[in-house]
């Protein structure tokens, strides 16, 4: 039994390494994603697009800030393509606007192009 171990120990070693990378790629795709909804909001004052309202469906922190404002990536159903359809984008908000989030609460998108290629949320304004 103990031989039979010893012989494959190298390859039991790389198959858990192998693995290993996998969850570790995979985990830095969606961090990828994140990136470039960042990217988008960061540079939106610099690319042309319209204005627009949608309404906010889901969001979720990112561990990314922008000075004192933590970023989110918001989930919202906006009518940009002739038909309601569900889009993500990137908010900075700051640390007392995180309790203001409301699923169905209005926001302030720019976009550009139909289909959009880039997506930013401007503003969230909750309701009081």
């Amino acid at each position: 039994m103990m031989t039979t171990f010893s012989e494959y120990s190298n390859l039991i070693a790389l198959g858990v390494m192998l693995v290993f990378i996998f969850i570790c790629l995979k985990g830095l795709k969606g961090q990828k994603e994140d990136v470039t909804e960042i990217k988008y909001w960061l540079s939106r004052d610099k690319w042309q697009g319209e204005a627009t309202t949608a309404t906010l469906r889901e969001w979720k922190q990112t561990s990314t800030t922008h000075n004192f404002d933590y970023f989110f990536i918001v989930i919202f159903d906006a009518n940009l393509e002739g038909g309601v359809k569900q889009y993500k984008a990137a908010a900075a908000l700051n640390v007392s606007e995180i309790p203001q989030l409301k699923k169905g609460m209005p926001i302030v998108i720019k976009y550009q192009g139909v289909p959009p290629k880039k997506i930013a949320v401007l503003s969230m304004q909750a309701e009081h």
